[in-house]
């Protein structure tokens, strides 16, 4: 079991780490390709949009082929999308690539998902599903950082080669999982949890999560690039330092089990908002913005484990359609930022995107007041990264 695990989180990683990696190598990307910084965020955008459509429309075919079959072919196109990413010879290129890479993970996240509850011993579902979503945080911490790093010293497109040789390597170690993971008698899809009570608040809380997120992080990289002047390597530095905290608030989150959701949310989401506004203050830092990231890393897990959280209660026979529906909408929130958050960089800076970023969470902490009405809630969920 051991082994599965660290094929599944290995695999989060890689995923994680193509999807994170665009904000701190976009001036390295842009200089190359000789377009602006928004213009290289738009193959972010097209990644978000592909994962959102696999997650509608071919995440089902795991119910019907097995989620183990599923993640290896997911796992060959991602290799393909990656090599050609590494390839690109201009932006619509890299575009291209990266939204057939978005639509290999789209497919590969749920069934990553599914194979860990499929591959834990019976009453250990929580405990092995979150050992396999710690690849997310070694993404942020080791995949970001590290790609940070490597552009420094051979470049972009040495990164993406890289990515693609971990993902082959990860189908050739994947043979075990292929006959896992094998379908009831009838196909799901995430379409069929709108019809759950609940699920249109719920979205919007993973909306407004997600958007402050992206609308930020995306555009970090140019802020500590060009704002500031400093090296790729210092931009990979932010995501390292947030990554940090995030795996730090893991020891949080019995405490949101002790208060419960109804009293957790609001207050989390207040403190976010408020590292938003803590960070326009030192934007121009660049020690105390790493200090800062920190904290945004802490809450942000916390956040997100409780928008989790609160989804997965509203009907635990169709968990999996919810998820679904979170990945659908998580990434439609990426394909979005380009143009939000490029506007307002445009406008003014970073400090434009941290605003909106807080007004989001501002929005949030007060829609969850709300919470403290119901009754019974579940208890915290799993944590699961954008």
């Amino acid at each position: 079991m051991v082994a599965s695990i660290l094929i599944l989180l290995s695999a989060i990683g890689v995923i994680g780490a193509n999807s994170l990696l665009l904000s701190p190598l976009v001036t390295a990307v842009g200089s190359d390709l000789q377009v602006s910084a928004a213009q290289v965020m738009q193959a972010a955008s097209a990644y978000g949009l592909g994962v959102a459509a696999a997650a509608l429309l071919l995440a089902p075919l795991g119910d019907r082929f097995g989620a183990g079959r599923l993640l290896r072919a997911a796992l060959v196109v991602l290799a393909i999308g990656l090599v050609a990413s590494a390839l690109a010879p201009n932006i619509f290129a890299l575009i291209a690539a990266q939204t057939l890479c978005g639509l290999a993970a789209g497919a590969a996240l749920p069934s990553i998902y599914t194979l860990a509850v499929t591959i834990a011993p019976q009453g250990r579902e929580s405990q092995t599903l979150g050992a396999v979503l710690t690849g997310w945080t070694v993404s942020l911490v080791m995949g970001v950082s590290l790609g940070a790093w490597i552009t420094d010293l051979l470049g972009w497109r040495a990164v993406y080669a890289g990515l693609s040789i971990g993902t082959a390597l990860l189908w050739l170690l994947s043979s075990r999982l292929r006959q896992l993971g094998a379908s009831g008698n009838h196909a799901t899809s995430p379409l069929t949890a709108l019809k759950v009570t609940g699920i249109t608040r719920g979205l919007l809380a993973t909306v407004l999560l997600m958007l402050s997120f992206y609308v930020t992080y995306f555009f970090i990289g140019a802020h500590v690039t060009v704002e500031l002047g400093l090296s790729t390597t210092k931009a990979g530095l932010v995501p390292l330092f947030y990554g940090i905290g995030f795996g730090l608030a893991v020891m949080a989150d019995p405490l949101l089990d002790r208060l419960g959701l109804a009293r957790s949310t609001a207050p989390v989401f207040f403190v976010i908002a408020l590292t938003y506004a803590g960070m326009v203050t030192v934007a121009g830092e660049f020690h105390w913005f790493l200090t800062i990231a920190v904290v945004w890393g802490v809450f942000q897990h916390l956040g997100l484990n409780l928008v989790v959280a609160r989804l997965t209660a509203l009907d635990p026979s169709q968990r999996g359609a919810i998820m679904g529906l979170f990945s659908t909408v998580t990434y439609l929130c990426i394909f979005a930022v380009p143009v939000l958050g490029g506007l307002a960089y445009a406008s003014w800076g970073l400090a434009g995107c941290l605003t909106i970023s807080a007004a989001l969470c501002l929005i949030e902490a007060i829609e969850a007041l709300c919470l403290r009405r119901i009754k019974s809630m579940a208890p915290a969920a799993p944590d699961v990264p954008a």
